[in-house]
């Protein structure tokens, strides 16, 4: 539902194999456990920005593909050519209080003077810096205050100032299973979750030089390179 929103999506329809979770919503059972209370609630709340918000139950049989992919994130298939990204929810949402930002714009960066530009037409004195942000402008694109970098091949990428960049490259780094990838990958990967930012993979060597896990396990003759600043063919940095 969170996800649909997001895409201003405005019917949906939502199959759970779960009688009591459809039934709740449906108002043919009654939710007496505390817990469950709020979980419906929360559906309540959610329902109402959409025009149409249906749950129908479906049973387990006709529900494998789903089923199979919410245990995704308990199992490994190793013969599975493509990747299939898996979202961890560590809180509940009912034990927040929803009033939160994944990236929040809140400092002067390299964004400033494109938004200032593409909001007010507005330059710096700097001649040579004018024409800098001129000829970077058309690549960008400013939607409801959010900078983005326009994309060909994909969907558009999501600027992040150094603070959002490094607080993403840590949680992929090391929150995401606790890989400690390597820089190319880490960047491979926050650039497919759809953020960007020009400076990505300097930040992400920093971070990794940081990390105390990469400087026990990572290959010498790879951290050597890593503290040397020559990167550029360096395969599994830091992979413990």
């Amino acid at each position: 539902m969170r996800v649909a929103k997001y895409l201003e999506v405005k019917e949906l329809s939502v199959y759970v194999d779960s009688q009591l979770v459809a039934n709740q919503f449906n108002g043919i059972f009654e939710a007496h456990d505390e817990s469950m209370q709020k979980y419906l609630k929360l559906v309540q709340e959610l329902a109402l920005d959409f025009d149409i918000f249906q749950i129908m139950q479906v049973s387990r049989t006709l529900n494998k593909k789903a089923d199979a992919l919410s245990k995704l994130a308990a199992l490994t298939f190793s013969h599975f050519k493509r990747e299939i990204w898996v979202e961890e929810v560590k809180v509940k949402f009912i034990d927040t209080d929803r009033v939160s930002a994944a990236v929040e714009e809140d400092e002067r960066s390299w964004m400033t003077p494109i938004v200032e530009f593409l909001n007010t037409g507005t330059l710096p004195l700097d001649s040579t810096e004018a024409r800098k942000i001129k000829m970077k402008t058309p690549i960008y694109l400013l939607d409801k205050g959010i900078l983005y970098r326009k994309s060909f091949l994909g969907p558009h990428l999501r600027c992040l100032n150094p603070t959002q960049a490094e607080s993403i490259i840590r949680e992929v780094h090391e929150g995401m299973c606790t890989l400690h990838s390597g820089h190319k990958i880490v960047a491979s990967i926050i650039m497919r979750l759809g953020y960007y930012c020009p400076s990505m993979y300097r930040d992400v060597v920093e971070v990794i030089r940081k990390c105390r896990s990469c400087q026990l396990h990572a290959q010498m003759g790879n951290w050597d390179q890593l503290k040397s600043g020559t990167t550029d063919n360096i395969r599994g940095i830091g992979i413990c």
